[in-house]
């Protein structure tokens, strides 16, 4: 067997990364005190303060699986800063070349660590993004632009723009508005993400700017790119419970030298590494990375004819490793790729190589995930799995994109939170406080509401049989008084005409009307009795005494009654079903009184909300007076106001006559229920 590797203690240093790495959760909302019986009975009759706290358990339940945020400052290549420098020099702007033309997906923009004596971050408060195939960005397309209002500061958070999906090479952002200090519009960036659908295409690539403020190894355009922010490592909000945590190797002063290798399975350029720091508790913040790092890939394990495809040079990368860091590479071929780390990091007397991660990227595809890594040292190999398992620190790596989009919905749940809660603190007192004294007001009507629901009830009984009495006698009156009384004209005309005339021809013509009158007088008793009748209230019992009605009064002429409407089975009330067939028996009427027709259509169909009753004849229209006015329908025009609804006459001679009534099924209805079912 072979010796094994010295290695720090595992068990120790897992634990403590695991607290360092729990995901910063909202603040407490003070939702529902369940033992307060005030709230409890406050919550039961304000649906909305329920829905509201609902609402914010279901924020802080989401935040609680998206990555976490808390803002780890950087020493070292903190960003791009820029001001104007020259007055003459136009607006700042900085490009990026992504070395080939690819389809636009979503850019990111990280805002810059606050520093001493600003006010926040310096994000840019207006600025637009360009995108072009030319690097002269003659054909430039703007995708994105802020509108007149500054945009506030993003907090820290990513700020996520979408693309147009459009191919370029170039993206320009230019500084539109920015902030004073020392210098006009200034603004400073962490980094700037371009995605080609979920792959980074700015990683590494080629910077130009003007105006920018450079400060050697803090502020340079090439710092945009380099994969660097203060929101620390991509990693998800739900912590790993394991002690996987990557490899770390104490080695001796005079051997620092250590590879790690990996067969990637198929011969394929690589894009770029990415290295996870190693997580130690004697640091709070920074994890452990070699200072100076090389990779080199071939087609053998034995690594011959190797080539080098990236490398940090001759100076040793930043110190203060809270992030990855990645390195773009040379688009060699090959199957086998070897890390190579040449100089340990020192904490104190001893000298450490150590990776939390190691991802080997092509395109979309993680080509370390899951397979076994060797870590050399001294002619030792030690097979691991922790540099290629998805977690670091015990927590689970995110892809970059994903670990992105987590971070932007967290600021928009934080946003929607910090509101909610203050209106919910808000609404629970309120709701707290009318709970309290409804409660006292109940008590003290107690006693008092059994006589007031008597009381009301035979007041309502006595008022409702007061107006049907008087719509009961005005139709007697209207339609049975009437009748009645042309009976007796009748009669009374039948006996001076017997006298007058001796003979039984006029007498007989008069006793048959007489007749008539006497049997129109029956059916309108008949339909009164039925307007009273509580067991036919729906509108298919409507319509069936429409049919009857059109078949006593439109013998003489062809007609149909076809109803459309879906709502048969709702009832009418008492007054609704009354106006509607006496408007219905009224145009009726005026058909056979006036319009000479030939054929009537009578339909009764549904329009959205309303139900619409249409009477439609091929008569001479309806007769108008002196002043263009049509005197039949004032009848008709008194009940649809009664109904709340609206009256619509076309008549014209020659062309017939269109009455057409359109009610809200909400006026005609029992219930409001049975309006909508």
């Amino acid at each position: 067997m072979k010796n094994q590797h010295p290695r720090l203690p595992r068990l120790r240093v897992g634990l403590l990364a695991l607290v360092a790495l729990l995901p910063t959760p909202l603040p407490a909302a003070d939702v529902a005190q369940t033992s307060n019986p005030i709230g409890r009975v406050a919550r039961l009759f304000n649906r909305k303060l329920v829905e509201v706290e609902n609402r914010i358990r279901w924020l802080e339940s989401r935040a609680d699986n998206l990555a976490a945020f808390g803002e780890k400052p950087l020493k070292e290549n903190v960003g791009w800063r820029c001001g104007r420098i020259e007055e003459t020099g136009g607006k700042p702007w900085i490009a990026l070349d992504l070395g080939r033309e690819v389809p636009l997906g979503q850019i990111f923009l990280v805002p810059a660590q606050q520093q001493a004596g600003d006010p926040n971050d310096l994000f840019p408060r207006r600025f637009s993004i360009e995108a072009a195939c030319s690097a002269d960005f003659s054909d430039a397309r703007t995708i994105y632009r802020t509108g007149q209002l500054p945009q506030p500061s993003p907090q820290g958070y990513p700020v996520r723009v979408n693309g147009d999906k459009l191919a370029a090479r170039h993206v320009r952002l230019t500084l539109e508005e920015g902030y004073r200090r020392g210098l006009q519009d200034v603004c400073a960036l962490s980094e700037m993400f371009v995605f080609s659908d979920h792959t980074p295409v700015s990683l590494g690539a080629k910077v130009s700017a003007n105006q920018s403020v450079e400060v050697p190894g803090v502020w340079d355009p090439e710092f945009l790119v380099d994969g660097r922010t203060p929101l620390g490592v991509w990693q998800g909000g739900m912590t790993t419970w394991t002690i996987s945590h990557g490899d770390c190797l104490e080695v001796p002063l005079e051997n620092q030298h250590v590879e790690w290798i990996v067969d990637l399975g198929e011969t394929t350029p690589v894009d770029r590494m990415v290295f996870f720091p190693y997580a130690l508790p004697e640091l709070s913040g920074p994890g452990v990375i070699p200072p100076r790092i090389r990779v080199e890939i071939a087609d053998n394990p034995e690594f011959k004819g190797a080539k080098q495809i990236a490398s940090n040079g001759e100076r040793d990368l930043p110190v203060d490793l809270t992030t990855p860091v990645v390195m773009p590479t040379d688009a060699v071929p090959g199957r086998y790729l070897r890390v190579i780390a040449d100089k340990a990091w020192q904490l104190g007397n001893r000298r450490l190589q150590a990776l939390g991660e190691m991802e080997v990227w092509t395109g979309d595809r993680n080509l370390a995930a899951g397979r076994e890594i060797v870590a050399r040292h001294g002619g030792i190999d030690q097979p691991t799995a922790e540099l290629s398992d998805g977690l670091g620190g015990g927590g689970q790596i995110l892809p970059l994109h994903t670990w992105l989009s987590q971070l932007v919905e967290r600021s928009q749940i934080r946003g929607e939170w910090e509101g909610l809660r203050a209106s919910h603190l808000t609404m629970a007192s309120e709701s707290e406080l009318n709970t309290t004294w409804g409660a006292a007001v109940a008590l003290g009507l107690t006693f008092l509401i059994p006589v007031a629901i008597v009381e009301r009830r035979r007041l309502v009984s006595r008022t409702q049989l007061d107006k049907l009495r008087k719509r009961i006698a005005s139709d007697l009156h209207d339609d049975i008084g009437s009748n009645l009384g042309s009976i007796s004209l009748i009669a009374r005309s039948a006996k001076r005409d017997l006298e007058r005339l001796h003979g039984p021809d006029v007498v007989a013509n008069d006793l048959g009307e007489v007749e008539t009158i006497a049997r129109e007088s029956s059916l309108a008793m008949r339909d009164i009795v039925w307007l009273l009748e509580r067991r036919q209230d729906t509108i298919g019992d409507l319509v069936q005494r429409m049919r009857d009605c059109a078949a006593r009064l439109l013998r003489e002429i062809e007609y149909s009654l076809v109803c459309r409407s879906s709502k048969t089975a709702a009832k009418l009330t008492l007054d609704s079903k009354r106006h509607l067939f006496l408007f219905y028996k009224e145009a009726l009427h005026n058909v056979v009184k006036h319009s000479k027709a030939t054929t009537v259509t009578v339909r009764l169909f549904d329009v959205r909300e309303r139900l619409v009753l249409e009477v439609c004849d091929n008569g001479i229209g309806l007769p108008r007076n002196e002043d263009d006015q049509m005197a039949a329908v004032k009848k008709l025009s008194d009940r649809a106001r009664v109904l709340e609804g609206t009256l619509e006459v076309e008549s014209a001679p020659g062309r017939g006559t269109t009455l057409r009534l359109s009610v809200k099924r909400t006026s005609l209805m029992a219930t409001r229920a049975n309006a909508h079912e």
